[in-house]
């Protein structure tokens, strides 16, 4: 743009003050500030002023075609390649540019681990052709004077053997020869850094990692640490390129993150993990392959990593396999406004509650837990901040409710009983509820089974729904009979005791929490009145104070809204169709969440502890849910749950993980408690839990021995 004024002003002789380009601006800066490019913006503002003052349309024309942008069918595409082709060339052309550090990222998991293969193998094989073209007559050299070494050894060897085995005297000359053969021998060892490097280690040309600029006592450190549990991660960073995502151990992730910040890993491709959170400044982002997760506030926060400060006068974002509107759609797309969140749920208030039974300091420890009630965020909106702070305060009390009759707190708010599990598994809010339920109404006391229990923990910690049609089922049905699979690929029915079990749970939350539902709303009719009795588009008013026609649509919802006293939790609109908060209560559906109420509550699972068994949507259609779990408990095989299953290769160790830290932490708990139970003289349930860890254990035992024998090296986490 500065260019074409600029050819404009010289063939028109206009006496404009002349703007430097963007290099000659900032280039002398260090540090680039928002007033400079405020000012910069400025200058070419005053600038456009002057040309259209000047009416100088031709200029301005031809501004304005250099500004189109620039639309998919302009652009001619070279041949396609496949991904592992594509990003050997990009890394080569970063390397080529000086463009390195970079960090890659894709959501795809297994994606990022191709794709670090791909870069590292080509290194390897380059190595390889080096040694055996450009270097292959200095490595002869090399060899043959380790081989004149070897024989100079065997000669020195000889003389000192005849010395020791001769009584005699040896005379001077025996002597000089024998120092003179030790010294050529010495002299012939010495082989420098390069050559030993050229000989046996790794070529400058088959890596990128920056081995001359980093500190090699950390770098190698940190390589041993990983390397009993990540050696193939290990020996990729040893070519300066590295994976990163949720499902890397935790070693692995520590030894990328410190050696990319030590610039000793040139190449980090990595999913989302790297966005925010930590930091890892680069001098190039790029984005491979587009995603349904790809979206404005995403890559914000990711192109945010590209430019280090002290290092990079500007960063490098470049997109790699992403269709142009795409890429047009992230770079002008305003990223989503960040709300307020109801701040609580059931076992967060939990912990709150053991930390302040537990804390020296009580007063201190109750401050902290209402400070941690406090969303900061709320102070955006007024009426959110009212909103979200009453229902706080409603739920806590009748969480309190319903905590105590789960037999988790007694009458003075202490934890007891296996409270102390349900918040170590507090990422499967409200399956771990349930789990405690059934635990402690006794119900694994029934069940013997190992397949029966692994089934109930499938239904509680792995929800993932076939999302079919009946007739998909049946089809899919019928090529599983016909390709003779192992898995079962659907969970099977439930048995009727444990529906019951889950029945009676659900109705104690039905029962507890519709009353909060209920009081909630009450509360805010009676601060809010007016603004109810108003519709939220037109803003008609339907109060008593107006006059309606008999028949009329206002008239109906006044009518309406003069009989809802005793059902004040409906919302009018929803009310006309006779809908009850009893009725809504008996059908509670999580998925509909607050459609029908009178106020948009908080309603989902973490807030309303209520477990859908069935997996429904939201017209109440049931789900068959994917039995992963079961199958690897009876099989222990990763490739049948990809080929059969249908997970994904990238995710498929995380899911198995989750499932394996759940039931290693139920039978820790239970170690912890059966401990305590001995101690104790009085009230000693030591049987009962003795019998549930005995059943438990063996079905933890099982998994763990699958999941280890799958995962050999990441099974210490």
């Amino acid at each position: 743009m500065n260019s074409s004024i600029r050819v404009w002003i010289e063939g028109n002789d206009v006496e404009v003050n002349p703007i430097p380009t963007l290099t000659q601006y900032f280039e002398p800066d260090w540090i680039i500030e928002r007033t400079k490019c405020n000012d910069y913006s400025q200058f070419v503002r005053n600038q456009f002023d002057s040309l259209i003052v000047n009416k100088e349309n031709t200029i301005i024309d031809s501004i304005v075609t250099s500004l189109k942008p620039i639309a998919s069918k302009d652009i001619r595409y070279p041949e396609t390649k496949s991904t592992s082709s594509l990003i050997i060339d990009f890394i080569l052309t970063l390397k080529e540019k000086n463009l390195l550090p970079c960090i890659v990222f894709s959501d795809n998991r297994m994606l990022c681990e191709t794709m670090a293969t791909s870069v590292a193998e080509y290194f390897e094989n380059l190595e390889k052709n080096l040694r055996e073209t450009k270097y292959k007559n200095q490595i002869e050299l090399l060899k043959k004077r380790l081989e004149t070494i070897e024989k100079t050894a065997k000669k020195v060897k000889q003389k000192k053997i005849l010395k020791s085995s001769n009584n005699r005297n040896h005379d001077e000359d025996n002597i000089a020869e024998l120092e003179l053969l030790e010294e050529e021998k010495n002299n012939q060892m010495i082989l420098s850094s390069l050559e030993q490097q050229l000989l046996d280690g790794m070529l400058d040309e088959g890596t990128l990692a920056n081995r001359h600029e980093c500190d090699r006592e950390l770098v190698d450190s940190l390589l041993k640490r990983a390397s009993s549990e990540n050696p193939r991660l290990v020996g990729y960073m040893q070519r300066g390129v590295a994976y990163h995502h949720a499902g890397l151990n935790n070693k692995g992730r520590v030894a990328v993150e410190a050696l990319f910040r030590n610039r000793y890993v040139q190449v980090v491709f990595s999913t989302a993990t790297l966005a925010l959170g930590i930091h890892m400044p680069t001098k190039t982002v790029a984005f491979v392959k587009d995603s349904i997760y790809l979206d404005a506030l995403q890559y914000r926060q990711s192109s945010g990593r590209a430019g280090r400060r002290g290092f990079d006068v500007q960063g490098h974002v470049v997109f790699v396999d992403i269709p142009l509107p795409k890429i047009s759609h992230l770079l002008i797309s305003a990223i989503p406004n960040i709300r307020a969140h109801f701040p609580t749920s059931v076992t967060f208030l939990m912990r709150l509650l053991h930390l302040c039974s537990n804390a020296k300091d009580s007063n201190d420890a109750i401050n902290r837990s209402l400070i941690a009630l406090q969303c900061s965020l709320l102070t955006q909106s007024s009426k959110k901040h009212q909103l979200i702070d009453i229902q706080t305060h409603f739920h806590c009390l009748f969480t309190l409710d319903f905590l105590y009759r789960l037999n988790l707190i007694n009458q003075h708010g202490d934890l007891i009983g296996l409270a102390g599990l349900l918040t170590h598994l507090h990422y499967f809010e409200p399956a771990n509820i349930l789990l405690i339920y059934l635990m402690d109404t006794q119900y694994f006391h029934l069940v013997k089974d190992e397949i029966s229990i692994m089934t109930i923990f499938a239904y509680l910690f792995t929800y993932m729904p076939w999302l079919i049609t009946y007739r998909e089922y049946q089809d899919l049905s019928v090529c599983r009979r016909e390709s003779k699979y192992n898995s079962k690929l659907f969970l099977p029915m439930i048995s009727n005791e444990f529906r019951k079990r889950v029945d009676a749970y659900n109705s104690i939350v039905k029962d507890v929490y519709g009353c909060y539902i209920e009081n909630v709303t009450k509360y805010l009719r009676s601060l809010n009145h007016e603004q109810e009795e108003i519709l939220p588009f037109s803003n008609i008013s339907f109060s008593q104070k107006s006059d309606y026609d008999n028949g009329t649509f206002e008239y109906n919802l006044h009518h309406h809204q003069s009989q809802q006293k005793t059902n004040p939790s409906i919302s009018p609109f929803a009310g006309l169709s006779g809908l009850t908060h009893e009725q809504f209560m008996s059908n509670y559906n999580s998925i509909i969440s607050s459609w029908d109420l009178v106020y948009d509550l908080d309603l989902s699972p973490k807030v309303i502890p209520f477990v859908d068994i069935d997996c429904r949507d939201h017209t109440n259609t049931s789900y068959h849910l994917n039995s992963y779990a079961l199958d690897f408990f009876k099989q222990g095989s990763e490739t049948s749950l990809i080929n059969e299953n249908g997970l994904s290769p990238g995710d498929t160790y995380s899911l198995l993980l989750d499932l394996h830290l759940v039931l290693s932490s139920v039978k820790t708990s239970l170690e912890v408690i059966m401990k305590n139970e001995q101690k104790q003289t009085t009230n000693n349930d030591l049987v009962i839990f003795e019998s549930l860890y005995k059943t438990l254990s063996n079905v933890q035992y099982i998994f763990s021995s699958n999941f280890q024998r799958q995962y050999p090296s990441r099974n210490q986490m």
